[in-house]
């Protein structure tokens, strides 16, 4: 039986950045993934004067809270553009929704949990990252690269979406392609 990945690929070359995941990361990271919904429980106030104080400390942590996502958010912001400037050139892949195969310069070793910034081609740029785990490494004698084929470990729904968002549009164009280029040799067969 092959490790293969038994979905719909499609062949993209896209911004890509990769690095090896420690095990404690990998737990961090799924922990991130897939956390629900976080709930506080608050024990009634004993008076009014408790319930009124516990109301503005609330209000003060609810604030302190928005603050800290919003400088997170700007961090981020600021750490994906050093690193889409640190990103070299494309990088040769086939993409599905549940792995890719990466046309990769140096060997990665089956079992090794890699975390993978991909940037999507699509209006507005989609830029994801996920962890992968290698399920394959075949190396190419005549050229050297190395076909590293990955299955998604930790993915949020909404990178999914955006992955199967740009297989769709991928497939569109290419179907649109094929038909001018269809049109094309009619025409010029009948002249």
């Amino acid at each position: 039986m092959s490790d293969k990945i038994p979905a719909v690929r499609v062949a993209a070359c896209l911004p890509l950045a990769l690095k090896a995941v420690s095990p404690a990361d990998i737990e961090r990271r799924r922990a991130a993934v897939y956390a629900g919904p976080q709930i506080r429980e608050h024990a009634p106030a004993q008076s009014s004067f408790r319930a009124e104080r516990q109301d503005i400390l609330n209000q003060i942590v609810g604030r302190l809270e928005a603050l800290e996502s919003k400088i997170d958010a700007l961090a981020t912001l600021m750490l994906r553009d050093q690193q889409r400037e640190a990103r070299e050139q494309a990088v040769s892949m086939e993409l599905s929704g549940e792995g890719l195969v990466i046309y990769w310069p140096t060997l990665l070793p089956v079992g090794q949990v890699v975390e993978l910034d991909l940037t999507l081609a699509l209006y507005p740029p989609a830029e994801i990252s996920f962890l992968a785990e290698v399920i394959r490494c075949d190396t190419d004698s005549a050229s050297g690269v190395h076909e590293v084929e990955v299955r998604f470990v930790t993915i949020s729904e909404t990178s999914r979406d955006e992955i199967h968002r740009f297989i769709l549009t991928s497939q569109r164009h290419q179907r649109r392609t094929a038909q001018v280029e269809a049109v094309r040799r009619k025409a010029s067969d009948s002249s």
